[in-house]
């Protein structure tokens, strides 16, 4: 674990010297798009259920353009809320089954304006070392003392918790780089009795538990010392960030000025948003099929021995990495070629400092798994 003044470890490259090509899209289906002027089945991004090309939610977009235009054009609190605002706060929070919501401009800013709500009663965070970097960053723009434990160490981070008075827990639900899943039960009986569990669970709202509500249903939790923060832009298909816990928190979360002095997503975003949950609520059917897409998924890496993870097999993200970097850029280049898109990345959090990070969405076809394994196999072989 680290010690105070000492940033979270750092695996490859800082972003900003990524030495990755940054790949331009001209056109994008839930399952393809077109690079190049060529259109390849692509394995990549967050889009697990499809909802970001549903034509219930597509509608959605168009009635709320109609009626309320581009922009909100001011904060929420002086003339820039609409009911539509209102009404996907309302319905988030019914979805993650807490009391209350506040939509915010991006997922980032959620934990940027939870940390700022938070600082008057913790002055320590103690995040999981391999969370996204937004939970440390929030936490240390508020001026928190930000301390880290190892990476799914619920017994490491009661420790940390117990030995430092006024501090709180952040950790991913489902880890962005390699589907990891948080022990939340463990970490929520190891807090002290005034302390409380930040779950950012971008990655595993709309996808995980038994109606895929997120990963505080998929282990049954039900605590008021629990508080949720997400984007919309992933699970949900459409773009937007949230908190969600009780009714008090967001209360005093609508003084951040993260919040408050930030233009909202655009009205027309929130119609859509609200349109996606509800489809999502009215069609288990995708949820059932992104669990046994991600298990085909899953079955097939390990048989070929590239899966570095062994987590649960409802989650849709694979991460893998090879013995020599020339060897994954020879593979992504000849996955492309083949006709698919195998994102080789650089980004903080995986198992190397460059790997490969698949996901799977509701969408994807058997056949097209399977040729995607062909692919890989043919390609393995050559490299």
């Amino acid at each position: 674990m680290s010690i105070e003044g000492i940033d979270p470890p750092k695996r490859g490259l800082p972003i900003h010297c990524s030495r990755m090509p940054r790949l331009s899209v001209s056109f994008r289906t839930a399952t393809t798009c077109t690079v190049k002027g060529r259109e390849v089945v692509t394995f990549g991004g967050c889009d697990y259920l499809g909802l970001a090309h549903h034509p219930a939610v597509i509608e959605a977009l168009r009635r709320g353009v109609d009626d309320y235009g581009l922009s909100a054009s001011a904060s929420r609190e002086t003339t820039g809320n609409t009911i539509a605002h209102d009404r996907l706060e309302q319905r988030l929070a019914e979805f993650a089954g807490l009391d209350s919501a506040l939509l915010v401009s991006e997922g980032y800013l959620a934990n940027v304006t939870l940390c700022q709500t938070l600082v008057d009663r913790y002055s320590v965070a103690l995040v999981d070392d391999r969370a996204h970097r937004s939970l440390a960053d929030a936490a240390r723009a508020v001026g928190m003392r930000v301390l880290t434990y190892p990476h799914l160490d619920a017994g490491a981070a009661s420790r940390l918790a117990h030995a430092n008075p006024r501090a709180m827990v952040l950790t991913d639900g489902v880890f962005t780089a390699d589907g990891a899943l948080a022990p939340l039960p463990e970490l929520l009986a190891g807090l002290p009795g005034d302390g409380v569990l930040v779950v950012d669970d971008c990655h595993g709202f709309g996808v995980l538990g038994p109606r895929g509500r997120g990963t505080l249903e998929h282990f049954g939790l039900n605590d008021p010392r629990l508080i949720v923060t997400t984007t919309l832009a992933k699970g949900i298909g459409v773009y937007g960030g949230a908190i969600i816990g009780g009714r008090d928190l967001i209360m005093q979360a609508r003084g951040a000025s993260a919040y408050r002095c930030v233009t909202p997503i655009p009205p027309a975003i929130a119609v859509a948003a609200k349109a996606a949950l509800d489809v999502h609520a009215c069609e288990l059917a995708l949820v059932r099929r992104l669990r046994a897409n991600a298990s085909h998924m899953r079955d097939r890496l390990i048989e070929r021995q590239l899966s570095t993870t062994d987590h649960h097999p409802h989650v849709p993200i694979f991460a893998f990495t090879l013995d020599s970097r020339e060897r994954m850029q020879t593979l992504s280049d000849e996955a492309l070629a083949a006709g698919f898109l195998v994102p080789l990345i650089e980004y903080p959090g995986g198992p190397a400092p460059a790997y490969f990070r698949l996901s799977v969405s509701a969408l994807h076809e058997s056949a097209q798994i399977e040729a995607l394994m062909d692919c890989l196999s043919a390609a393995l072989a050559a490299v």
